[in-house]
């Protein structure tokens, strides 16, 4: 179903819309004032999810993208940088209703990511490839990688694609490839997933290099770490963030941009002063709050995840920090006294913010400062609706951690009312 649309304006999920009749018709790959042939992909009953095939009338924003799968990592690759930065202040006008925000942007546009994951597209050999937009199912196929990766990072993925190709495997076995880099120290891991725990794969690695191969439950489309086959090579990554050596392991979450998380930990303890106690729900490996050992007494961490509770002790010994304790539990479920007597409560979530337990949980401990960062400024708009009869924003920046995509980081931090 090919249709001609108005696309009138820039949605809060950054995607252009306009209108077929009364309904509303929703694409990534445009600009808003552009008139474009779209087909439609997806009829959903609030929308229709389109995708361009031709661009009639072109926005003076427009530029050209510099690769042609853009639409599945970087659909906003066509628009002008400085164009970008506008419409994200627009969307976060849009969501918290704050006219003088200000958006940080990324010092690096290109290479900037920290992880990138390839699924694989097979004809008569393996190819690196992303999923279309919309689809679990067509792929685009990838000659050289991705630019949101480095040079090297893309390169690396190549080599394993070659050493596949050269080999006797079946093709279909294959899952997918995951990709790691340090921006600070240079060193890269690769991963390779597969459906089969037969398959072993060779690889020649420089000394700051590793490599694994893992093999991930078929019955899962996620790149699940079932059991692993073999490695070779360096087994983590460090960044160096803002003089601490911050380790991390292959399973753990880490930020996208360094260059700018490195920078959101600046502002976020410029924002508080020294206290007695911090809590840092969601802490990963210990970023955030062992970059604020200085500023209390007591540091607490508490962390789902195993391995990452593990890196977070390693960093903080280390780093020679003494007041900084870790505790693997889930959020949801731990005790509320652990959150009595926090002066400070550091809040970085999953895209899906926080869980209603949660939010009781503070709201029957009330530490008088809450630091929120998030990737997702509508969940967390609406997480601080939900704090507001005791909470008050007082201070909002954005970071562009993800250049040429429609997402935002955001900091904002809340405070008691009263106090």
């Amino acid at each position: 179903m090919i249709e001609k649309v108005y696309f009138q304006d820039i949605d809060i999920d950054g995607a252009c819309f306009g209108y077929l009749g009364d309904k509303r018709v929703k694409a990534y790959g445009v600009l808003p004032g552009e008139v474009a042939k779209v087909k439609i992909i997806n009829k959903k009953k609030e929308f229709f999810e389109a995708i361009p095939i031709e661009v009639i009338e072109s926005s003076p924003y427009r530029i050209d993208s510099v690769e042609e799968h853009f639409i599945s990592c970087s659909p906003w690759q066509v628009m002008d940088y400085s164009y970008q930065l506008r419409l994200k202040k627009q969307i976060l006008r849009n969501i918290f209703g704050v006219e003088d925000l200000i958006l940080e942007p990324s010092p690096k546009i290109f290479g900037y990511r920290t992880k990138v994951e390839f699924s694989f597209f097979i004809d008569q050999k393996v190819n690196l490839a992303f999923f279309k937009r919309g689809t679990y199912k067509s792929k685009y196929k990838l000659s050289s990688g991705c630019v949101l990766a480095s040079e090297r990072m893309n390169n690396f993925a190549i080599k394993i694609v070659e050493l596949i190709n050269r080999s006797s495997y079946d093709f279909s076995l294959l899952k997918g490839f995951v990709i790691r880099e340090s921006k600070s120290y240079n060193d890269l891991v690769g991963s390779l997933f597969v459906k089969s725990e037969e398959i072993e794969l060779n690889v020649d690695l420089e000394k700051n290099e590793g490599f694994y191969v893992f093999y991930s439950d078929p019955r899962s489309p996620a790149f699940v770490f079932t059991k692993q086959i073999n490695h070779k090579g360096i087994d983590k990554l460090a960044e160096d963030i803002n003089g601490l050596k911050i380790f991390y392991g292959i399973k753990s979450f880490f930020q996208n941009n360094v260059y700018l998380f490195k920078k959101a930990i600046k502002d976020m303890k410029f924002q508080i002063d020294r206290v007695k106690k911090i809590i840092e729900l969601y802490c990963g490996v210990g970023t955030i709050g062992l970059s604020f050992t200085d500023l209390a007494k007591e540091i607490i961490g508490i962390e789902i995840i195993e391995e990452a509770c593990q890196f977070a002790r390693l960093n903080a010994e280390v780093n020679n920090i003494k007041n900084y304790t870790i505790i693997n539990a889930d959020v949801v479920d731990i005790d509320r006294d652990l959150l009595e007597g926090a002066d400070i409560l550091v809040i970085d979530p999953p895209r899906t913010g926080l869980n209603p337990k949660v939010i009781k949980k503070i709201l029957d401990c009330l530490p008088n400062i809450i630091l929120y960062l998030s990737c997702n400024p509508l969940t967390q708009k609406r997480d601080c609706e939900f704090l507001s009869d005791r909470y008050a924003i007082d201070f909002i920046k954005a970071y562009d951690f993800y250049p040429h995509t429609p997402h935002i980081e955001c900091l904002v931090k809340l405070i008691k009312k009263g106090s």
